[in-house]
């Protein structure tokens, strides 16, 4: 808990070196800890003609959660939420998938995903809500190499 502390007071002390050498280095792991990778997408509710549903992210990410988007991903090429080979940007879920709001973010936290921020905003015909939802990313990580010491018996 106190790492901060020890380090400036092995920098105020000069004590060895490699001490603090092995301190920085202790120090760039703890930080890679709190900046774990992970599966973000953004959801744009609009209430426009019933309501509208736009999202934001990974194009892969997206036909895993919504698997009936597929089709329609792969053959739009000149629509104006595919400019990206790996992303799209507000895409119009609900005009390819019957469902509403609620049942879109019943589905993402279904899989995983918890909000990490959300806004609102507009005047009059123009308002609309933001979700930022993000999940820990389940991608295989390389597992470590463990070995064994083997000592012959006698």
């Amino acid at each position: 808990q106190d790492f901060n502390l020890l380090y400036e007071e092995a920098k105020n002390y000069q004590l060895q070196p490699m001490m603090i050498k092995e301190l920085e280095r202790w120090k760039q792991k703890e930080q890679r800890k709190h900046f774990q990778p992970c599966d973000c997408l953004v959801v744009r509710v609009t209430p426009d003609l019933g309501e509208r549903i736009a999202l934001s992210g990974e194009k892969a990410l997206i036909e895993e959660i919504f698997p009936e988007t597929g089709d329609v991903m792969c053959n739009s090429v000149n629509a104006g939420w595919n400019q990206d080979p790996t992303h799209v940007i507000r895409f119009p879920l609900n005009g390819y998938c019957r469902l509403n709001s609620v049942q879109v973010l019943e589905r993402l936290f279904q899989k995983g995903f918890n909000v990490a921020a959300s806004c609102g905003g507009g005047v009059d015909s123009s308002q609309f809500s933001e979700y930022v939802l993000c999940r820990e990313d389940r991608r295989p990580q390389p597992t470590p190499t463990i070995r064994i010491k083997q000592e012959p018996l006698d």
